[in-house]
């Protein structure tokens, strides 16, 4: 990667261990949340209440990782911007043996391997790279393939009556809007995305074969619905929307789809 585009993308996933025995780890999204916040908190503690703070778009994911073992939690951690690393690689440092011990609900765990280098030697949902790198390396083509994960909701603003309407659907029109509006907020200028343009290639832009159901996650204030599952599109003919969604699902590993990425959900990454 040119020292131009030095990343300020990062997919981690965290080992961790539990230190009791026959303890129950729940996939709860909140839980997930506080641990991540509660590890920058143990270094930066005004960091780690910036990241707390309610804001447009938070600069990073967590979510548990699905087909856990009774013995191992995976959480996926991403960064979204270049000055949290730093951060968050100094208070994994400091989880060493005799630390005070992470919390996930209940159950209290013990930091097992870090993996941040993406696949075969790494780990399919950890990478790094950089907005411009994205941008300059997107190619197109004509099909690709998404992964959802965990349980994914989009907002579609508001009833009447001041409840959420949520698409839990993998519709084109409503996944790549989403994931341009996640881009616009947190890339540099120099990559914004035009959100007419990408608008009109979702529309162009069609489910040819899909594997997915409704789910639903904790969030601590009860469950929360969404969708999982595979999804493979057919892009549109024109080379520049197909590369401009093209890009989206490259994005998509660190970025999240929808609502409430920082509590579990939109954890979704390109197969194809």
């Amino acid at each position: 990667m040119p020292m131009s585009d030095f990343p300020d993308l990062y997919a981690f996933v965290l080992q961790l261990y539990p230190l009791e025995r026959d303890v129950t780890l729940r996939a709860q999204g909140h839980g997930a949340q506080a641990l991540f916040l509660d590890l920058v908190r143990q270094v930066d503690p005004v960091t780690s209440e910036r990241l707390h703070a309610d804001a447009a778009s938070k600069p990073y994911t967590v979510a548990l990782l699905p087909g856990r073992r009774r013995d191992r939690v995976e959480l996926r951690v991403s960064l979204l911007q270049s000055e949290l690393f730093q951060t968050f690689v100094h208070a994994l440092l400091r989880q060493m043996p005799g630390e005070a011990p992470l919390r996930l609900g209940q159950a209290s765990l013990q930091l097992g391997d870090v993996i941040g280098t993406p696949a075969p030697k790494g780990h399919l949902w950890a990478g790094y790279s950089a907005f411009s790198e994205l941008h300059m390396r997107a190619e197109a083509t004509h099909t690709l393939q998404l992964e959802f994960a965990t349980p994914t909701a989009i907002g579609q603003g508001s009833r009447p009556d001041g409840r959420q309407r949520l698409g839990i659907l993998p519709d084109p029109a409503l996944v790549f809007p989403s994931l341009a509006r996640r881009w616009n907020e947190l890339a540099p200028a120099s990559v914004q995305l035009d959100a007419t343009a990408v608008r009109e290639a979702a529309g162009d832009t069609l489910i040819t074969r899909y594997h997915s159901a409704s789910a639903e996650i904790n969030l601590g204030k009860g469950p929360q619905k969404g969708f999982v599952g595979m999804v493979s599109y057919e892009l549109p003919l024109d080379p520049s929307q197909a590369r401009l969604i093209a890009l989206l699902a490259d994005a998509a590993l660190f970025l999240g789809v929808g609502m409430k990425t920082t509590r579990g959900m939109g954890l979704c990454r390109r197969r194809i």
